[in-house]
């Protein structure tokens, strides 16, 4: 893995941690678990809308934290 790629990785891991929970639990249950919206809904008893909102908020927070600058410490080599 490449230097590159392990700080993509990182920061998806941070965004993934800094998601609200509702938030975070639908975008894993739609990209790890491959869900549809209507399971998830029915999951966790909320609406198909609810679960797109949901999704759109984890997406906003993934998509900024992969724009961010990289932390002062990853210049460093171990």
């Amino acid at each position: 893995m490449s230097r590159e790629e392990r700080l993509q990785l990182w920061r998806a891991e941070r965004a993934v941690d800094r998601m609200e929970e509702m938030d975070r639990k639908v975008f894993l249950a739609i990209r790890v678990e491959e869900m549809s919206y209507s399971e998830i809904a029915k999951r966790f008893g909320i609406t198909v809308t609810d679960v797109e909102w949901h999704f759109a908020g984890a997406l906003r927070v993934l998509m900024t934290a992969m724009d961010e600058k990289d932390p002062w410490w990853w210049r460093f080599r171990l």
